[in-house]
């Protein structure tokens, strides 16, 4: 084989090679993203705005930070909900934000996290957008000074307009609770691998978190619905992430929208309805922000 023939020949194998590994990247489901970068919390191509201090953890009470592995992939790839694409921050070292936050409490307890955990409201922990889970944040309420270090294990909340979901015990110590939201400071806490903290000063008082018995919750025995057609939303571990997708829907159609649990998957599914009638309501859909939502059979 001459040498014109030999690289002809490589050049098309390693074309090849190329389209089969692009193939099989998007095969398990690696969400792209695109477009210019922006700082901060949400969907599309964003980065976290870098801290230029130490974190002052002086007077926060909650979770205790302590080194644990992130890993690559599962809870911690690139994600897509309600239409939106979001980009995990792996390997950030480095974050603060300021807006507003939330809390969610007993609708929740029992259920599972987007890590795989199960939720208990009187713990110290949280839900964000972007950060790779565990990592773990000082939350500053900017109208009282309190302040709390909380474990994210969650994701959420996808609301444009709020930047942190905290759990009931977090937003109690923070003096939330009652008015259901607050502005907020959060920052990030780094966490070296023999357990030191590597960005902050001052010091805190970890808190106990009480023993709760998890709310029976239907989690552990198929769902069944009644036969028909229906929309499938999304199927996601997290509850959190399927309740606040059914919220959003619920304000898209008058037709029943309903979580069905099985296997520790949270399916969010619109019907009964005719096979007709669910192929209108999903092109509906697909245009009110719904774009990856099928029909299918039950």
């Amino acid at each position: 084989m001459n040498n014109w023939k030999f690289l002809t020949l490589l050049g098309i194998m390693l074309s090849v090679f190329l389209v089969v590994g692009c193939s099989s990247s998007k095969s398990k489901g690696q969400v792209e993203i695109s477009g210019s970068v922006s700082y901060g919390t949400g969907p599309n191509n964003t980065k976290p705005y870098p801290q230029s201090k130490p974190v002052n953890v002086n007077g926060a009470t909650g979770a205790k930070p302590i080194f644990e592995t992130q890993r690559i992939g599962g809870c911690n790839k690139n994600y897509r909900v309600l239409g939106k694409n979001y980009k995990v921050w792996n390997g950030t070292t480095s974050y603060i934000e300021e807006g507003t936050a939330s809390w969610y409490g007993p609708g929740f307890h029992g259920q599972k996290t987007s890590n795989g955990e199960i939720y208990n409201q009187k713990g110290y922990t949280a839900a964000h957008k972007n950060l790779p889970l565990p990592s773990y944040l000082l939350v500053t309420n900017l109208t009282n000074g309190k302040k709390v270090i909380v474990r994210v294990n969650d994701r959420g909340p996808f609301v444009d307009s709020r930047i942190i979901d905290l759990s009931e015990g977090s937003a109690k110590a923070i003096g939330m609770i009652g008015k259901g939201t607050a502005k907020v400071r959060i920052e990030l806490i780094k966490v070296n691998k023999d357990g030191s903290l590597g960005n902050t000063e001052g010091s805190y008082r970890a808190a106990s978190v009480p023993t709760v018995a998890p709310t029976p919750v239907a989690k552990t025995t198929p769902q069944t619905v009644a036969n028909g057609w229906y929309v499938q939303l999304v199927a996601c571990s997290s509850y959190l992430m399927a309740s606040e997708i059914k919220r959003n829907a619920q304000t898209k159609t008058s037709h029943p929208v309903v979580i069905l649990n099985n296997n520790n998957v949270n399916r969010v599914v619109v019907g009964p309805l005719d096979e007709h009638s669910a192929r209108q309501l999903a092109d509906s859909l697909k245009s009110k922000g719904f774009p990856d939502c099928f029909v299918k059979k039950m």
